[in-house]
């Protein structure tokens, strides 16, 4: 059983890759309005987008994210 702090830091992701460059991510959804997104440093380098330094964000991502949940590969409660 995971602790709350590892359920908030784990719980619910999911590994998604991006349809433009692959970079994986883990992506969590906790409403339709809400995404948690997980960078490590070898998607940073991968991701084809220049990222911001305070919250890495990608358009291509953003995409790919929409598209998984429209698709039933990422749920939403």
């Amino acid at each position: 059983m995971l602790t709350e702090r590892e359920e908030y830091l784990e719980g619910g992701f999911e590994e998604l890759a991006c349809a433009r460059c692959a970079a994986v991510v883990r992506v969590r959804k906790s409403s339709p309005q809400q995404t948690s997104v997980q960078w490590t440093t070898g998607a940073t380098r991968q991701c084809a987008t220049t990222l911001g330094a305070l919250v890495p964000t990608c358009p291509d991502l953003r995409a790919s994210i929409d598209y998984a949940v429209l698709t039933g590969r990422l749920g939403v409660p």
